[in-house]
């Protein structure tokens, strides 16, 4: 499983206060500033697996992990720790025991959420903020339907219908050229999927997460009030994003509004354009928090 055999990259893990067990990567000079990588629904720090290099190779020490419930990291049974709440205070505790300092982030989706809501609410110093197709910033496509057919009665089933097609499927609707996608990406998701508590954690994340949209002037009020060092945040969006719809026209508004808010569109993307694409929302990305 990805990093291993990959050089440059160290895996450890973080442990929360509440006993939770958190798989991290890292790569770069530890003394370099950091930058934190947050993946989204379903995914894993390998979302990221292009990045590492490429941020060490700027001078930056690049840190991703895997969100509970995700990955190689513990899955909690408790429902509460799936909440927007639960896992704004993970990414804070998280950045306090690596001791990042003020990390510049990048967050993808529901990642996206978590990060900008840390910010807002100011529980943590952070430098540039780059949110890629954060899942606030839209309507989340058949929210409503898969929180009707997943009653907390079906858990069981749900662990044990679990299919490589199914992983597949999923992973082919995140991109906008779903081509681009290889068999060695499908098996590395499909590994992860298959660990006891997965299929649970999903489910509860689809329940428990604030997946819905804040109006546009109380959210353009929360990124006015943004306090040094954070930057005004950078929102990448892919033009094929079929999951969160909308979202252009909510940043559009939001910059109306008089909120401080970049916009960069990648015209072939999907909804992990980052994944996807990575050497263009780099660039984009890079590009961006240097000017800080």
């Amino acid at each position: 499983m990805f990093p291993a055999g990959v050089p440059g990259i160290r895996v450890d893990s973080v442990t929360l206060a509440d006993g939770t067990r958190l798989r991290a990567a890292e790569s770069g000079d530890p003394r370099a500033p950091a930058t934190l990588l947050v993946h989204g629904w379903g995914a894993s720090l390998y979302m990221w697996r292009d990045w590492f290099a490429p941020l060490a190779a700027a001078g930056r020490r690049a840190v991703a992990l895997d969100l509970p419930g995700h990955g190689l990291s513990d899955k909690p049974l408790d429902a509460k720790r799936y909440t927007l709440d639960a896992l704004v205070r993970v990414l804070a505790e998280v950045m306090a025991v690596r001791e990042l300092g003020a990390p510049d982030v990048v967050a993808q989706s529901m990642g996206g959420t978590t990060a900008l809501e840390l910010a807002t609410r100011g529980m943590a110093r952070l430098g540039g903020l780059v949110l890629v197709n954060p899942a606030s910033f839209g309507r989340v496509h058949l929210l409503g339907l898969a929180r009707f057919v997943s009653p907390r009665a079906v858990e069981p089933l749900i662990a044990r219908s679990m299919r490589r097609w199914m992983v597949e499927r999923a992973h082919r609707r995140v991109y906008g050229d779903p081509s681009r996608i290889s068999v060695r990406d499908v098996d590395q998701y499909w590994a992860t999927s298959g660990l006891p508590g997965y299929a649970a954690a999903m489910r509860r994340l689809v329940h428990e997460f604030s997946w819905g949209r804040v109006p546009v002037r109380e959210m353009a009020r929360r990124l006015r009030a943004l306090a040094p060092p954070t930057s005004p945040p950078l929102v990448v969006l892919g033009a094929r994003d079929r999951l969160v719809r909308g979202a252009r026209a909510y940043v559009e508004a939001l910059r109306a509004a008089g909120a401080p808010l970049e916009m960069s569109i990648s015209s072939e993307g999907g909804h992990a354009v980052n994944e996807e694409r990575p050497a263009e929302v780099l660039d984009v990305a890079l590009r961006h928090l240097a000017r800080r």
